[in-house]
């Protein structure tokens, strides 16, 4: 059944124009294509589900290395930076995958069907793996093929997109969503906590006001935030500061010290150094690209 899919993006692709390396089947659903393998870097992650229709990705969390290929689904629960790189990929036959963004409003609207059919499992991941089964995949494709009718896309295309929800909290590497469904859970705290964090990460940080904040105490909610992302609150900061100033540089051509201050910094120095450590390069050699 991966092949059905596989050949869907294909085609739309291909309708694209022959070199496309993206297609978007509606806001929440798009599909991208890679025909080079790439460097191991980092990139933020958000809430969703990932099928690998073809050739392989290697994604890295703290500890934690998942392996992809062909008919391996991947859960993002929580907004994470991981480290990943696409390992199998040319021309000839390029990676292939589609993303499908995670609501979770119709997670949580979920809670008491999850409920009463899944016991909660010994321990679960911001970032998960397993295979694609054939009731995931058979949801996707009716989806996908809702989407190609506008009427159809507004009648039904909403039911089909809350059973997708249920199929994924159902996954077997779906714990960390099960877990989220309760408002008052750990990992739902550090959902809410993140995106204070993103919201703010201008600011000076204080985990004591951001632990106050989503009502957990300090160590509690240290020693989870570092489980969950695998870095602390202040590298979570730092990480997103830093990879929004790497946008400014080479997307939008700011300055190096236009760029630390916009992020929060405030030393241009400091931010150099920084900089230079995550990227690899300083700042000011940081390609402006145009378009």
């Amino acid at each position: 059944m991966i092949e059905s899919l596989r050949n869907r993006l294909q085609d739309a692709l291909l309708k694209n124009g022959g070199g496309s390396a993206f297609h978007s089947f509606s806001e929440d659903i798009f599909g991208i294509k890679e025909v080079d393998i790439s460097e191991l870097s980092e990139t933020l992650y958000e809430p969703a589900l990932c099928i690998i229709l073809q050739g392989a990705k290697q994604t890295s969390l703290d500890s934690r290395t998942l392996k992809l290929s062909s008919g391996d689904s991947v859960i993002i629960s929580h907004h994470v930076p991981v480290f990943a790189k696409i390992t199998q990929a040319s021309v000839e036959i390029p990676y292939l995958a589609l993303i499908i963004k995670i609501d979770m409003k119709i997670i949580r609207s979920l809670h008491f069907e999850i409920e009463r059919i899944i016991e909660k499992q010994e321990r679960a991941f911001a970032v998960d793996s397993g295979k694609a089964d054939s009731a995931l995949i058979d949801t996707i494709s009716r989806l996908l093929t809702t989407m190609e009718d506008p009427i159809e896309a507004e009648l039904i295309g909403p039911s089909l997109f809350k059973e997708l929800h249920l199929r994924v909290l159902r996954a077997s590497h779906g714990g960390m969503l099960r877990e989220m469904i309760q408002s008052n859970s750990a990992a739902n705290k550090i959902a809410r906590a993140i995106k204070y964090i993103r919201d703010n990460y201008r600011a000076g940080l204080l985990v004591t006001e951001v632990a106050r904040e989503v009502g957990m105490s300090e160590s509690s909610f240290y020693q989870k935030f570092r489980e969950i992302t695998g870095i602390t609150p202040l590298q979570y900061q730092k990480t997103l500061r830093l990879m929004e100033a790497h946008a400014l540089l080479s997307l939008d051509g700011y300055s190096v010290s236009d760029a630390a201050f916009a992020v929060g910094y405030e030393s241009a120095n400091h931010f150099s150094r920084d900089y230079s450590k995550k990227f690899g390069i300083p700042p000011k050699e940081a390609k402006f690209t145009t378009t």
